[in-house]
C-alpha cells in the first residue's frame, strides 16, 4: 500500500493496473479466438468422420438445417443434403475423407473457411488387389457460424480440382496382419465418437 500524498507513485500504480487489465483483456480475446478456431477445425473433422464411419448423428452436428449447400450435383439445404450424401457413402464399401490446409477468416460468431479435401472410396468392404479406387481432390469453401454456442456450416460450396483412380494393392505376408476396417459404422469396435 502506498503512503498517502504520494501522487506520483499512485499514478504509476494506476497505470500499471490499467496496463495489466488491458493485457488480460487482450489475452482473453486471443484465447476466445483460439478456441473458436479449434472448434471450427473440429467441425471439419466431424464432417470427414461422419462420412467415413456412416455416423448420421455426427453429420447432423456439422450442417445447419438451413445451410446453403452446393456440390454441383446437389444444390439445396443442409437438411436435404445430409440424407443425400449419406446415401452416396452407404453405396460404397469403404471410404476415407481427408481435410487439410484450413484457412480461417474469423469475424466474431462467423468465419469464412477454405480447406483442401481428398476423398477415396472402394466398392467392397474387403480389399481387392488391383481394384480401381476413385480419388477426388478439391476445395471446401465454407461459411461457418456459431449459433447457440455451437459451430456449424451455414454455407458450403465444393470445388473439384481433379478426379482419378488408383489401384488397390493386396497386402500379403507381414503386411497382411495389419488391422483392416471392413464395414465401418458407429457400432464398429474401433470407432471413437467425437464429443462436441
Amino acid at each position: 500500500m502506498l503512503p498517502p500524498g504520494n501522487d506520483h507513485e499512485e499514478i504509476g500504480m494506476s497505470d500499471s493496473t490499467d496496463e495489466l487489465l488491458i493485457r488480460v483483456q487482450n489475452l482473453e480475446r486471443e484465447l476466445s479466438e483460439l478456441r473458436a478456431r479449434e472448434a471450427i477445425r473440429d467441425l471439419l473433422a466431424r464432417y470427414s468422420r461422419a462420412l467415413d464411419w456412416l455416423d448420421e448423428a455426427q453429420l447432423d452436428s456439422v450442417f445447419f438445417d438451413d445451410a446453403d449447400v452446393d456440390y454441383g450435383f446437389f444444390k439445396g439445404s443442409g437438411k436435404d443434403f445430409k440424407p443425400v450424401v449419406m446415401q452416396i457413402e452407404l453405396s460404397t464399401g469403404r471410404r476415407w475423407h481427408f481435410g487439410a490446409q484450413v484457412t480461417i477468416d474469423l469475424d466474431g460468431d462467423a468465419a469464412d473457411v477454405m480447406s483442401y479435401g481428398i476423398a477415396i472410396g472402394a466398392q467392397t468392404e474387403a480389399g481387392v488387389d488391383g481394384a480401381d479406387l476413385p480419388l477426388f481432390m478439391g476445395y471446401y469453401l465454407d461459411r461457418v457460424e456459431r449459433r447457440g454456442g455451437k459451430w456449424g456450416i451455414a454455407r458450403r460450396k465444393y470445388v473439384l480440382l481433379a478426379g482419378t483412380a488408383v489401384k488397390e494393392v493386396g497386402l500379403d505376408g507381414d503386411m497382411g496382419a495389419l488391422h483392416k476396417i471392413g464395414a465401418a459404422s458407429p457400432q464398429h469396435p474401433d470407432y471413437w465418437p467425437m464429443k462436441e
